[in-house]
This record gives C-alpha cells, structure tokens and sequence, in this order.
C-alpha cells in the first residue's frame, strides 16, 4: 500500500478525499482507500445531494482490489433506492469484507439490498439498520460472513430471516432487533456456529412462536417487552396454534434475561449451564420461575432484578440451585420502581 494512502486510514473519508486538491500527485489517491464511510444521518438536503453526485460519479472509479469497509448514513429521500444498490454493488465487486447500512426515512422503507449482495463470497460483517427491508431471494451464499446485526429493518417473515441464517455456515456473532410492525410467523433462529446471540423483541410486536437451536452459544442477550401487549411467545405457549423450542446451551457462558412473561421455565431449563446470569423478572411474573430440579453447578455471578411480590420464593431456588455462586447482587423492586438493592460475595 502506498505510503500516503497509509495516513488516510487516519482520517474521515471526507477529509481524504478533500486532499485531492492539494498537488496533482495527491488527485486521485484517494480512490485507493481500502476503508470508506459516507454520510450521517442529520445532513442536510443539500448536503445529501452533494454526495449522491459525488458517490454517482466517482464510486465506480474506485481503484482499491479489496474493500475492507463500506459505510453509508443515510437521512434524506434524495438518494434512491437504484443508487445506493449499485453503490453496494460496486463494493462487493471489490471483495467487500464489511457492509454497514444505516438509512432513515419519514417517507417508506426501501428495498436497497441488491441481490449480488447475499452471494458475497468475501463477505464477513453485515450490519443493517433502519428502515430497509430485508428482502432474501432464493440463492444465498455468504460462506466468510461472521457477523450479522439488523436493528429495526422490516423482516417481513420468519422464513426470510431463516433462509438467510442457515446460508451463513460460519456465523458467530447475531443481533437481531425486530421492527415494531411488519413480522409474522415464527422467528427461528437455527445456527450451530452461533456463539453470540443478542434478541430484541419490541413493545408492539406479536409473534407466533420461537425455535432457538444455538449449541455452540456462549453469550446469550433476551430482551421482550411484547408482553406489555399481552403477547408473548411464553403466553402463547399456552395455546395449540403456538409453538416454542429452546434447545439446550451446554457452553454458554453468559446471559442476559429481561422479560415480561408469565413463565419462563422453559427459558431457564436451556441455561443452566451458565457461569453469570443477569436476569429481570418484572411484575408480570408468576411465582414459579424455577422447577425444583433446576441445577446451576456454573453458576458464579449472578444478577437479579424481581418483582417484590414474588423475590422470596424465587431468590430462594435460585441460591438453592446454585452451589458454586461466589457472587450475588440483587435489586427488587415494586412495579417498575427499584427500591433496593444489595451486592453479596461469598
């Protein structure tokens, strides 16, 4: 790598670029970057459009074999769904190594994802987010990708969220924070490579169910707020047409739990081989959150947050299964308000 191009990986996009004008040695240097960021979401109009016509006219130029990044903010209607495709494009003709979209509209989600996208070979963090629909065709193949995040796009349904998951044989690292509309169907996440799982179920969000299949999981994150609705896959268990898998996690190491939902026994049962838990029971919570042969021999650190009505019984079961803790803290509380806590190291 040229030794100038080495010191813009310093600086913002931006800032190398405006260095073209500086000797005619420096005039196209840029176009070497391996690592490009554009855009931010509070630009303005006038702003956007200047780089729609900078990114029209000059991304197909660019010279760099490998690109290792492309990021792209995008706030304003004026850049077009057909621009920011063959922008993408481009970056995958380049053996694309990360993607970051982040695109906001007050007008309607856009397809933008075009699908040359989902057979990057080179492909190895994806991250999404915003109003952009996720729109998986039949031929999928990212056989290098790693990391997948999608916080707020429209997944339409579950089976397009799983033919994409089950495309990617080398998977580690998932984020996945649904849209508040727009989902139906069951949400599967079925990766025997995922290490990392972080779930976000929103306030507004009615599913019909839940397979998690993740045995090589080490880090676990679960955060439902759809019962405040009165939908929950945990509800929903309770009725035929519902339907909900959470196999067994034997190599997980960490877990955050925060959930409004009337039993979570099932939850707990593909756990227990955790070493620190973190887990929220809000006042929704029925009494029985632990079976009796529930078993924690992992268990060093654990973090709980209860409702007041219920701690006693709970808190109990869960020092009783427990034998191994070396450290406990505790907050309770009394709808929605904490009103103690207390930290134990034994």
């Amino acid at each position: 790598m040229n030794c100038l191009l080495k010191y813009y990986l310093f600086v913002p996009t931006k800032v190398a670029v405006s260095t073209s004008i500086l000797s005619k040695r420096w005039e196209y240097l840029w176009m070497g970057l391996p690592e490009l960021d554009y855009g931010r979401i509070d630009c303005s109009e006038s702003e956007c459009e200047r780089l729609r016509c900078f990114l029209v006219r000059n991304l197909p130029l660019h010279r760099a074999q490998v690109i290792e990044s492309f990021r792209l903010r995008v706030g304003c209607s004026c850049f077009k769904p057909e621009n920011i495709q063959m922008w993408v494009l481009t970056a995958v003709s380049h053996c694309l190594r990360e993607l970051k979209i982040v695109y906001e509209s007050d007008s309607a989600e856009l397809d933008i994802l075009p699908s040359n996208l989902f057979t990057c070979k080179s492909l190895v963090i994806l991250k999404l987010a915003g109003d952009i629909i996720l729109d998986v065709p039949r031929m999928v193949s990212l056989p290098s990708l790693k990391t997948l995040k999608l916080q707020k796009i429209v997944c339409c349904n579950g089976e397009t969220l799983q033919r994409l998951l089950s495309n990617c044989p080398i998977l580690e690292d998932l984020m996945v924070d649904l849209h508040d509309y727009d989902y139906t169907g069951k949400l599967s996440i079925v990766v025997p490579s995922l290490q990392s799982l972080s779930l976000f179920i929103p306030y507004r969000r009615e599913i019909d169910g839940f397979v998690i299949e993740t045995p090589s999981l080490k880090y676990f994150k679960l955060r439902d707020d759809s019962w405040h609705d009165h939908y929950s896959y945990f509800k929903l268990m309770d009725y035929n047409e519902h339907y909900c898998l959470i196999e067994n996690m034997p190599n997980l190491i960490e877990a955050y739990l925060d959930v409004d939902c009337p039993d979570i026994k099932d939850l707990i049962g593909s756990i227990t081989s955790v070493k620190r838990l973190s887990i929220c029971s809000k006042v929704h919570c029925v009494q029985d959150m632990l079976d009796e042969g529930f078993v924690f021999n992992q268990l060093e650190h654990l973090e709980v947050c209860l409702c007041m009505e219920h701690s006693s019984n709970q808190l109990f079961r869960l020092l009783k299964a427990s034998s191994n803790l070396k450290r406990l803290d505790i907050s309770l509380m009394r709808v929605s308000l904490f009103v103690d806590s207390l930290s134990l190291s034994f």
